[in-house]
C-alpha cells in the first residue's frame, strides 16, 4: 500500500520567518520602463509551449519571434518594485512599505508577500536565501564546514 505512505524526506516549504528573511532578486531578462505618471511598466519574455510551436510550424507559420508580455505596476507595486535591489530582505521591504503607507506590520507583510508571490509566479523575480549574520554566503558558519557536507554524512531520517 505505497499510495498510503508518505515520503517524509522531501524538503518542507519554508516557514513564514524563513520566507521573510529571503531576498527578492529581479530576473535579468526583465526590462522596466518608468511611465510619465510614475508607474513602472515591466517587459518580460514569455515562452511559447512546445506543442504550439510545432503546430505553427506544421501550419507553415515557421518559428514565431519570442513574445514579450507587459505588466503595468500601479503606485504601490512600483514602490515595492523599486525596493527590489537584490540585497534587501523581504522583511525590511515590508517594514518600509508599512511605514510609507501607514499600515500595521502584519498587514504590510501579507500585501507585500502576495505581490512578491505573483511576481515570482510570472518569473519576474526569484528568492535567494539570506544567510544568518556572520555566516558565509552558503549559510555555513565562518571557519566551519558547509551545510552540504554535513548533510552528506547524515542519512535521511524516515518518520513513520
Amino acid at each position: 500500500m505505497g499510495w498510503l505512505t508518505r515520503d517524509h524526506t522531501t524538503p518542507l516549504a519554508p516557514t513564514r520567518r524563513e520566507a521573510l528573511d529571503c531576498i527578492p532578486v529581479k530576473n535579468r531578462t526583465v526590462q522596466e520602463e518608468r511611465l510619465e505618471n510614475g508607474d513602472v511598466l515591466v517587459l518580460y519574455p514569455v515562452t511559447v509551449r512546445p506543442w504550439m510551436t510545432a503546430l505553427a510550424r506544421w501550419l507553415g507559420a515557421g518559428d514565431a519571434p519570442p513574445r514579450t508580455a507587459k505588466l503595468q505596476l500601479d503606485r504601490l507595486g512600483s514602490g515595492v518594485w523599486a525596493m527590489l535591489d537584490g540585497q534587501t530582505p523581504l522583511r525590511r521591504i515590508a517594514a518600509a512599505f508599512a511605514e510609507t503607507h501607514r499600515l500595521e506590520r502584519k498587514e504590510a507583510e501579507v500585501a507585500v508577500t502576495q505581490f512578491i508571490r505573483e511576481l515570482g509566479r510570472r518569473g519576474l523575480i526569484g528568492l535567494r536565501r539570506n544567510p544568518a549574520p556572520g555566516c558565509r554566503p552558503d549559510g555555513s558558519p565562518p571557519g566551519g564546514r558547509s551545510p552540504a557536507r554535513r548533510e552528506e554524512r547524515r542519512p535521511p531520517v524516515k518518520r513513520p
